[in-house]
């Protein structure tokens, strides 16, 4: 059901400057013109200071509403470290109310924590409130089917920018009536790329199918035996089962965290 794989950063003097990424957070990468569906409305009821900040900070507890042509994405935030909760809606009507509805899909902090990225067609992206081994995590719901159909790692802002790559992440119109994602993927080898390159790249091209036979070179490592993460460009149709597959593209990696 998952196209898995979690992934953030680097150590000690890549800390920050992940961090620093994590936090204004590709957070959105709607706002990149990353090909999803513009919505129709969107609004936001400003309810209160934020219970976890001094008055001063001025931190206000926020319900934002995104409004499709056949449904609604709800995202509560108390300004904290992921939304309190996120929904959909099988609306295009339904007011923007912390009241929830018998057809509204819960998303509780538990099962997901995070911020709501964008949707396309009948299909919502929420992206992770913080990065993994140099990657961002997401999730794809069917608003249909009312379910998460896809759990991946798209590379952080950081990395994007430092290896200057574009057009990291981008959904699509793809066939069977469905949306394709394509993005640099990244993944945890399960094995030392600095240590072992060949050993180690043959067991990530096999498991990954990816077409690269040159070995990349790694950075950021300050000691020899950390285990490497690897991105790679890679799509997937939104249709089950999802099959992930590697595309041409430049492959970086660097160490888990």
């Amino acid at each position: 059901m998952l196209c898995e794989s979690y992934i953030v950063s680097v150590k000690f003097c890549y800390v920050l400057l992940l961090l620093v990424a994590c936090a204004r957070g590709q957070a959105s990468p709607a706002s990149l013109d990353a090909g999803f569906d513009k919505p129709l409305k969107t609004a936001v009821v400003d309810l209160g200071p934020s219970p976890y900040y001094k008055p001063s900070r001025k931190v206000r507890k926020k319900l934002s509403c995104f409004y499709y042509s056949k449904f609604a994405v709800k995202e509560y935030d108390e300004g904290q470290k992921g939304a309190e909760w996120l929904s959909i809606v099988s609306s295009s009507s339904a007011p923007c109310a912390l009241a929830h509805r018998a057809d509204e899909k819960v998303i509780e902090s538990q099962e997901w924590s995070g911020y709501f990225w964008g949707a396309k067609d009948n299909y919502a992206i929420f992206g992770a409130p913080d990065g993994t081994d140099g990657g961002l995590p997401f999730v794809v719901f069917d608003v249909n089917k009312g379910r998460r159909i896809c759990e991946d790692s798209s590379i952080l802002d950081y990395y994007e920018k430092a290896l200057h790559l574009t057009d990291t992440f981008r959904i699509s119109s793809g066939s069977e009536h469905a949306p394709r994602l394509t993005y640099f993927r990244v993944v945890r080898a399960q094995c030392n790329l600095k240590q072992k390159p060949a050993e180690c790249w043959n067991k990530v091209r096999q498991e990954f199918g990816i077409p690269q036979t040159d070995i990349p070179v790694c950075s950021g490592y300050e000691r020899a035996d950390w285990d490497s993460a690897v991105a790679y460009h890679a799509s997937v149709l939104l249709v089950e089962p999802l099959t992930i597959s590697s595309i041409d593209g430049p492959v970086s990696c660097w160490p888990t965290d």
